[in-house]
This record gives structure tokens, sequence and C-alpha cells, in this order.
């Protein structure tokens, strides 16, 4: 009853946890605009915003060895599948945005058959139904490499080009320009400006390089709110509260090997002062984060500030116990007979909320690992209390038996001592000493072993010889406390299989779900 128990529980934990529980958390997710008026032709843009998947490879956990890399990988790509399985059927955006670091070590030295099955695996894991479905991505310094080390290939641009797409472009969505700015390249630039005392207004900029883009864009004029995406937050002051969504510390400026947490003041002014966002996304910190940077002047919304929301990452490897993503509605109103990327009768609005996924390391930690710890305590107390409980019973039938070889031995006396007195033999053998009691036949010895030692002697063996003149008597009895301990620890073990290999099973045809279905 207990294995069964266990068994059925187990069950019901992994299949709960490993499938329903992401279909549950992200019920209550819905697109904000889901509570606005609706109104004549009205045109609403859904994009799903997605930071940090940063899917790992074997460079990933150097300190690990070859197995714990193989089972961290897996268990990652596992999590990475149902998080954006049940995300896509759930939000069916019209739009995908990947705000960078798709690769852990996408900017690493490697061969291109390496890198290009290194890509199809994130294709894989993040694979649209709809194929025709616009896909756009921002490149991460994990992806391109931030400075220089010789760890980073310097065949990681081309690479991200021809697998990813361009590093800086424009695109309209929803009567809204969205723009894409490598903040990688912007970095980098930015740095040799300044060593080489330069303003961004009379800095030569790099052709085809971030600050180009960005010139090049202001210097036309657009009707529409602009949108920017940026793989690296722009600067703040220093400990600048994040909001109440934030699960710990804020995002301070540094920088180290292949990383810098915020944009320049000089850079993040740059952008802000020729673009004026009408809101600005970015990732790289893995936390969620939003903050207000004053606007020089009003923007195309006619705000004299614009909101930064920093993306949490998506992956459950990335430092924080519960991963997400962001949804962004844009909304215009445009004549009725046109199409979504015409100009709008009236101003359009953007409108954004966080989704939060599951606490993966959380199940592993608090459900998982507690179940396992009670599901062996209760089989190890089962399989005790069973042992315990069978030698009882084996005890209790002891004094029968002893008593029975008692009666025996007792029977064969009273005959002995009727013959003796009618003056016959006891023995037919007239060379053995009539005072000497009868051989010792196994079924007498095993009575009187019984009588002496009061247990039940059906397991031992006993042999009588006589030597010098002496009746000697040899006796054997299985060591009975080993052989019930290794029965104990048999059935144990037994239990423990019999409990394990269901939800093992469950949790396999669950992965195998998430991986092909």
């Amino acid at each position: 009853m207990v294995v069964n128990g266990l068994r059925a529980a187990w069950i019901i934990v992994v299949l709960w946890y490993e499938v329903y529980t992401f279909d549950h958390v992200l019920h209550d997710c819905q697109w904000p605009d889901i509570e606005q008026p609706s109104a004549p032709n009205t045109r609403i843009a859904h994009v799903l915003v997605v930071a940090d998947p940063q899917i790992a490879d074997r460079r990933s956990y150097p300190t690990r060895n070859f197995l714990m890399k193989a089972l961290s990988q897996f268990i990652i790509d596992l999590n990475l599948r149902r998080s954006w399985h049940s995300t896509i059927n759930r939000v069916q955006p019209h739009a995908v945005v990947f705000l960078g670091d798709l690769m852990d070590n996408g900017r690493a030295t490697m061969s291109n058959s390496e890198y290009n099955a290194y890509a199809a695996r994130f294709f894989d894991i993040f694979k649209l139904r709809d194929l025709s479905m616009p896909t756009f991505f921002l490149p991460g310094n994990h992806d391109l490499g931030l400075g220089e080390d010789v760890s980073f290939s310097l065949e990681a641009r081309s690479r991200y080009s021809s697998h990813f797409g361009p590093w800086n472009h424009k695109t309209t969505i929803g009567n809204h320009t969205v723009l894409f700015i490598d903040a990688i390249a912007l970095v980098e630039e930015d740095a040799v400006r300044a060593d080489r005392g330069y303003s961004y207004e009379n800095w030569p900029a790099v052709a085809g390089g971030s600050v180009d883009f960005v010139k090049r864009f202001a210097a036309h004029e657009h009707a529409s709110p602009t949108v920017l995406f940026t793989h690296i937050p722009l600067a703040r002051p220093l400990g600048a509260d994040c909001g109440l969504l934030r699960e710990r510390g804020t995002i301070r400026q540094g920088y180290g090997l292949g990383y810098q947490n915020t944009l320049s003041n000089e850079a993040s002014q740059f952008l802000l002062r020729l673009l004026g966002p009408s809101l600005i996304l970015s990732g790289d910190d893995h936390d969620y984060c939003e903050y207000s940077h004053p606007l020089p002047f009003l923007s195309a919304s006619g705000s004299t500030a614009v909101r930064e929301i920093t993306v949490k990452s998506f992956s459950m490897a990335m430092g924080i116990r519960r991963p997400g993503f962001q949804l962004l509605s844009l909304i215009s109103t445009v004549p009725a007979m046109e199409t979504l990327t015409q100009l709008p009768n009236s101003p359009p609005s953007l409108l954004d909320t966080p989704c939060f996924l599951p606490d993966q390391l959380g199940i592993y930690l608090n459900v998982y690992l507690p179940f396992i710890l009670l599901s062996v305590v209760s089989l190890l107390a089962f399989n005790v209390h069973r042992t315990v409980l069978g030698g009882r019973k084996q005890a209790q039938r002891q004094p029968e038996v002893s008593l029975q070889s008692s009666r025996s031995s007792c029977r064969a006396n009273d005959e002995e001592l009727y013959r003796r007195s009618l003056g016959q033999s006891v023995t037919e053998d007239t060379d053995e000493d009539p005072m000497l009691p009868l051989p010792v036949t196994k079924s007498a010895g095993l009575a009187h072993s019984s009588k002496l030692r009061g247990r039940s002697s059906s397991s031992s063996h006993s042999w009588t010889f006589y030597l010098l003149g002496r009746r000697r008597r040899v006796s054997l009895s299985p060591p009975y406390r080993e052989l019930q301990e290794v029965g104990m620890l048999r059935g144990f073990f037994s239990d423990v299989v019999d409990v394990a290999w269901p939800p093992i099973l469950a949790f396999c045809v669950a992965a195998w779900c998430a991986t092909h279905v």
C-alpha cells in the first residue's frame, strides 16, 4: 500500500510540475490592451519580447565534469522548450523580438559546423508553427563578444548576421517605428570616441556602425512614435530604483571581460536626444527593471520622460528564480479599408506588461528534493516495520515448536524407563555402554536444541558422535540477524525501484512531448 501510494503521488507531482504548471502559471498572462475599450478601425499589433535565452553549450560550465555538463544542458534546454511552447501557444503574438544573448557562447572560437549546429539548436528550441510570423533579433555580448579577447572569434559578427540578420535595422509594426540598435558596437565605438576626445556632434562615425545608423535615422522626419530596442540598458543614476517586480538589487554601471552593465552617460544621452523614443526595451541584466529617463524635449507621444523596461531573462539558468518575458501592444486607428502599416488618424499608444514563468529551480529544490527524502524515509520505515513484524510472528511460533519437542523428549524417556524395568536392553548393540543415552538423530538433535535454546531450530543443523568414550554434538545455526538485515535492505531497494520507475517514465514522456510536439 505504501509503495502504490508513493508511486501514484509521484506520478501526479511529475505530471503537474512538468506539464500543467506552465499553462497554469501563464493563465493570467494577458495582453495589456485587453481592458482597452474597443474603437472603430482600431489596429493592435501584439509583440512578444524575449531576452537573454542564452542557451548553454559544452563551454558554459567549465568547472563541471562531462556528465554534469550534459545534464545541465539537458535540463536548461528542456525548461526553455516547455516555457516557449506554453508561451507561444498562450499569447499567440503577431511578431517576436529577441533582445540578444541568444547563445551563451556564440562569440567563442569554434568551427563553422559547430556554430551551425549551435544556431540550429536555438531555432529548434524557439521554433514557430507559423513560419510567416515576423521575428527580429538583436546581438548581445555573448553573441558577438565585447572588447578583445583571445577566446572571442573574429568570425562572430559574420556568423551572427548570416544566421540572425543585420546588427542595426528598423521596421514598422502597428504604425510604430521600431529601431534595433547594436549596443555592442555602440559601446566599442563610444570607447574609441571618448579616448580621442570627440563629442558625438563632431565624431566621424564609423560607416555602417551604430552611431552612423542613429544619425542617418535622425536626419529624417518621423511622424510615428519610436520604440527603441537595445541589448544593453541605458545609464541611470547610482542606486536608481527598479520597481517592485525586481527580485533583488538594481542596475549599476560597471564593466569587465566581455560585458558592460549599461551604456555610458554620453551614449545614453546621444540616443535619447536624437531618437526621442516613446518606449525603450532592453535586456542583458536578466532581472526586471523599470526606470524613466528625462527627455531634453517632448517626444512624439508628447511626454517629457521615456520609460525603459529591462526585460527578464527567459532562462532558468540566469540567476533569477522567476524567468519571464514582456508583452507589448502597439495600438493605432486607421481608415477601415487600409492596412496596419499606414499612417494613423489618431496618435498611437503603447501598452506593455511583464509575464513570469514557473520557478523551475524552486520546483527542484522545494518540491522534488523534499519529496525524494520523504519517499526514502517512508520506504525505509516501512521495510523496518515489515521486518520487525515478521520477526515477531516467527517468535510467536517458536514456543509451540519447543513445547512439542519437549513432549516428544519426555515420551521417549518414559518409554526407556519402562523397557529397563522389564530388563530389556536399551540398544541391541552390546558393545555400547547401557548407561549412555541413545545416539541422537537429526530430529532428536533439533528437539534438544529447541528445548535448550527456547527457539525454533527448523533451520539449524546438529550432528552427534562419540569421541574418546564421550558423546559429542555439533550444532550450526544460521545468522538470523544478518539474514534479516540483508532481507530488509533488499526489500528497501526493491521498493525504491518500484516507486521510481513510473514517475521517471512519466518525466521522460513529458520531456519527449516538449521536444517533439
